[in-house]
């Protein structure tokens, strides 16, 4: 049994949308045992998240860093576990309070422990870009971060070799992230053979659909697509570039859902036959649009060919218009499979809360 309830401090809950809030909500929702006693500190939306989400207690800072320390004092006997994602906690990506505020804490409560969830990490950037000092700024609150960390996990091998180029006597544990969006209901008899799906947040749509383009309208042309349907919320500056290329394709067969509930999201992928990502060898692992088409056994549709799981069961490009019914069944049956068995709510879930168990 959980020793100590948990504090989580993450960015935003439901009704507003966050990638890295809907993970730390959803995790908490599988966490074994039952999650009730643990609490929630957020930026910002507290009161609008308990509206909706029900019996759950959620607390807010507004990014004020003696204010998360007195929330944290205010909790009682507690660990913290830290959603990490630098633009979720200030608009320029360099939450420089955030260390000094844990530090503060951690110092009064030194039973307490620290566990931190790293979503996004900084690369290195030239000193030319205009990106150089909030980037340079991130990298050192990374640093801070990961030396009070009593537990630090994170999502892709990239991922971990920052953490241990910027901290050396840090050891990060690596864990894929699950599908947000969890299967409802099941699927039909048969799945729309000619309908592909693009979901995701708007800078990911985008890239999809501009990677995807040349193969999008060579499928439109040998009637292989469709139907092709974007899901997720409009963004101005990133629809922009998107509806540059959509425009090109007849209007009927492009059907813009926007932001649509989770069951809906859930039939839709149900239905649909094919799903475009840009998910690769590097990248796949961090990617919980790829994790929703597997977990819903869409036949997912890859740029890049891998040896590896999941990957090598997804459908080269190239192949989409000659695949057989058979195969296209046996690929999507077997990433189904291994989401099951390797990255489902639960066993994450079971994972972070083992982990936790052993640094306490």
């Amino acid at each position: 049994m959980q020793s100590r309830p948990l504090v989580i401090i993450t960015t935003r809950l439901a009704p507003q949308i966050c990638g890295v809030g809907s993970f730390s909500w959803l995790l908490n929702q599988h966490w074994p045992g039952g999650g009730a006693r643990n609490q929630f500190l957020v930026v910002d939306g507290a009161e609008k998240s308990r509206s909706q989400l029900g019996d759950v207690q959620i607390a807010e800072f507004q990014s004020d860093w003696p204010r998360l320390t007195r929330e944290l004092e205010a909790a009682g006997e507690v660990d913290v576990f830290l959603h990490y994602t630098g633009r979720g906690y200030s608009r320029f990506g360099c939450p420089t309070g955030l260390p000094a505020a844990l530090q503060k804490w951690k110092k009064d409560s030194p039973n307490s422990r620290i566990f931190i969830f790293f979503h996004e990490l900084p690369g290195r950037l030239p000193v030319t870009s205009k990106h150089f000092l909030p980037n340079y700024c991130n990298r050192r609150v990374v640093r801070r971060l990961a030396n009070l960390a009593d537990l630090v996990i994170t999502n892709t091998v990239e991922h971990v070799r920052t953490l241990e180029n910027l901290s050396p006597n840090v050891s990060a544990s690596l864990l894929p992230v699950p599908a947000t969006i969890e299967r409802i209901g099941s699927p039909p008899a048969q799945r729309m053979r000619s309908e592909f799906v693009v979901f995701g947040l708007p800078f990911g749509r985008s890239q999809t659909l501009l990677a995807f383009d040349l193969h999008i309208g060579r499928w439109r042309k040998d009637n292989v697509l469709t139907k092709l349907h974007i899901i997720g919320a409009p963004d101005e500056k990133f629809d922009l570039r998107s509806n540059a290329l959509l425009s090109a394709y007849p209007p009927e067969m492009v059907v813009r859902h926007g932001q649509l509930e989770p069951r809906r999201i859930s039939e839709l992928l149900h239905r649909t036959q094919f799903a475009l990502t840009t998910a690769d060898e590097a990248t796949w692992s961090k990617s919980s649009t790829l994790m929703a088409y597997a977990a819903h056994g869409c036949n997912v549709v890859s740029l890049s060919k891998s040896p590896n799981e999941p990957l090598c069961w997804a459908v080269p490009a190239d192949e989409v218009s000659t695949i057989n019914d058979l195969e296209l069944g046996r690929r999507a049956d077997a990433m189904q499979r291994w989401y099951e068995s390797h990255a489902e709510w639960r066993i994450i879930a079971a994972k972070i809360s083992d982990l936790i168990e052993t640094r306490r």
